[in-house]
């Protein structure tokens, strides 16, 4: 193990070398214990990678995660993440290398609730993760997922699991508004649009 340990960084130094820039995004991709091992606890992503949101949901054993990389900006991936364990179903990624990009905006759903979405499209489908934030909150987070145009899932995040169901701000500084908030990478750009996010957030339904 050792010396596949050693092996792996001597690749690393060379690309940082021939490649600048790129050798965590390098780093990441090639790594034989990266691949494998997860963050500890509710989340989907890699040792060599942040968690910007990430929550078990409730009544199964799915964990929906975005995770970014490296773990301090400025970012050159952003992975969201779903499934079991290591067994993931769903692997979408924006990065510097790609045209992928997440998108992201805050909806008030009352006058003491505000939805925080960050989402993508794949295949048809349009995956939602929701983060709420106020007193009139049903659930402090969730995904949603749209299978062309029709409801496919509403599952809020599992309490007391250890995860973490809100956005990083260092990744996105969520304010009570689109106008008030500011995405700190290219990789999610933020813009005006209607989720339908009341699927999972009734108006003023409190646990």
């Amino acid at each position: 193990m050792n010396n596949v340990a050693k092996t792996f960084n001597g690749l690393i130094r060379y690309f940082s070398r021939a490649f600048p820039g790129r050798a965590v995004f390098l780093a990441v991709l090639l790594s034989p214990v990266g691949l494998l091992a997860q963050v500890a606890g509710a989340s989907g992503c890699l040792q060599q990678e942040a968690v910007f949101f990430s929550c078990q949901l409730r009544g199964n054993n799915q964990i929906a995660s975005i995770c970014t990389a490296p773990k301090e900006p400025p970012f050159i991936s952003v992975t969201y993440r779903y499934g079991a364990g290591t067994a993931n179903e769903v692997t979408y990624t924006a990065s510097v290398e790609n045209h992928n990009r997440f998108l992201g905006t805050v909806s008030a759903i009352s006058p003491k609730a505000t939805v925080r979405q960050v989402w993508f499209e794949l295949k048809g489908s349009k995956y939602v993760v929701t983060s709420c934030v106020g007193g009139d909150c049903a659930h402090r987070g969730g995904l949603i997922v749209f299978r062309k145009g029709q409801l496919e899932i509403s599952q809020p995040c599992a309490q007391g699991n250890g995860g973490h169901p809100w956005f990083s701000s260092e990744v996105v500084r969520f304010g009570s508004s689109l106008d008030s908030s500011h995405s700190n990478t290219d990789l999610i750009q933020l813009q005006d649009f209607d989720n339908n996010v009341n699927v999972l957030y009734p108006a003023r339904e409190v646990n």
